[in-house]
């Protein structure tokens, strides 16, 4: 395996794992919609945070990094999400 197939598998691996930390989310969701409300602030952060690596990932040069824009994006829409159904 060489660097560049090394650094795609690495990278491909954080992308998913990422996306599954965000998916986590999910039960919050539900829970919050029960009624049974949580903090808003870790999420809405989280989608800032989030929010900003997308950015990052969007505007990097020479090109675009999808690898660390995809979870991202899905971290800015269940943040948000997690968010406002927390309140």
């Amino acid at each position: 395996m060489n660097k560049r197939q090394f650094h795609i598998m690495i990278g491909s691996l954080g992308a998913i794992i990422g996306i599954i930390v965000f998916l986590a989310y999910i039960p919050q969701i539900f829970a919050n919609l029960a009624g049974s409300k949580s903090q808003p602030w870790q999420p809405l952060f989280a989608a800032i945070s989030c929010f900003v690596w997308v950015l990052y990932a969007w505007t990097k040069e020479p090109k675009r990094d999808y690898i660390l824009m995809v979870p991202n994006i899905t971290g800015v829409i269940f943040g948000l999400i997690t968010f406002a159904t927390s309140l």
